[in-house]
């Protein structure tokens, strides 16, 4: 299978990523946030960074609850949408362009999150580790990283190299590829709308359980609790994803 460019990223999330699962998310959007509160045990006024914030959706969740809410993401698309997004809702959100595998310079926070698998785009594994670093040098004593990741486990133990589906009115037909050693898996998407066809290639590194653990204890938190979904049930290795709560040492 074709590769795609090492820094696909940077152009995959414009508005064909919105028009396909913008209102598909919007939907488990509340629903995520009350979950979240209640995993945490979350009140306003803690200061929360969403990295990367995409087009805002838990960012303006939080916000409309009371909570001092900072959104960064590096896609200046998303970052247009999330921030008209947030003044329509008539919320105060702070909105950076950030890169998240660096600290936003003199920023405290009680809680960062890292959602909807946003972790393993980079091609060298190292930035990873980066991300996760920088978040943990951004919280306050105790603060806590939330990392939401699809289950790595699962994915390779059960790949499948082609898969088709739908996402709203879209219909969509993935191909991908395994690279086991590298934990590294290709996907070439292509999306049918009608009078409209979009191919694209994206590339993610998996994290399992215990991929995740390892990350987390190595950038320095010291508790790591690990959950198999928004509910809070354990993590196993049928779980469709892998969501860690990691706490920085008070």
């Amino acid at each position: 299978m074709e590769q795609p460019d090492s820094e696909w990223w940077r152009s995959w999330f414009g508005p064909g990523y919105l028009a396909l699962y913008d209102e598909y998310l919007a939907e488990r959007t509340p629903v995520e946030i009350d979950r979240l509160e209640a995993l945490l045990a979350l009140r306003p006024p803690q200061r929360i960074l969403d990295l990367p914030c995409g087009q805002g959706r838990h960012a303006i969740e939080l916000a409309r609850r009371g909570y001092d809410v900072t959104g960064a993401d590096l896609s200046p698309y998303l970052l247009a949408v999330a921030a008209e997004r947030g003044r329509a809702s008539g919320v105060r959100v702070r909105w950076l362009s950030a890169d998240m595998r660096w600290p936003i310079a003199g920023e405290t926070f009680d809680v960062v999150l890292n959602l909807f698998t946003s972790l393993g785009y980079f091609a060298d594994e190292a930035d990873d580790r980066k991300v996760v670093r920088a978040a943990a040098s951004m919280l306050v004593p105790g603060g806590r990283f939330v990392l939401e990741v699809i289950n790595g486990e699962r994915v390779m133990t059960r790949f499948q190299e082609q898969e088709w589906f739908t996402v709203g009115q879209a219909s969509v037909v993935e191909r991908r590829s395994l690279d086991r050693p590298a934990r590294r898996m290709v996907v070439e998407r292509t999306v049918t709308r009608p009078n409209e066809e979009d191919v694209s290639l994206h590339a993610l590194r998996l994290y399992a359980r215990r991929d995740v653990d390892e990350l987390l204890r190595a950038a320095g938190f010291g508790r790591v609790d690990l959950y198999g979904d928004w509910s809070g049930e354990p993590v196993a290795p049928e779980s469709l994803r892998v969501l860690a709560v990691a706490t920085m040492p008070p």
